[in-house]
């Protein structure tokens, strides 16, 4: 269960990602700064409901 776990924050935090130096307005070309942000809400509330489906899998709680 340890090795799972210890996987699963492997895989967020240590592979490296790239950061973008351009602000999101900017680099989406055209949507405004509230579809953006509607957008990260929507995606980081499926994700996170998925993740807390897998916890629960993993745990088995």
């Amino acid at each position: 269960m340890i090795n799972k776990i210890f996987i699963l924050f492997s895989l967020l935090f240590i592979i490296p990602t790239n950061v973008f130096a351009r602000c999101a307005v900017c680099y989406t070309n055209g949507l405004s700064g509230a579809s953006i942000a509607v957008i990260v809400i929507v995606t980081s509330f499926i994700l996170l409901f998925f993740a807390n489906k897998l916890l629960k899998k993993i745990l088995k709680i």
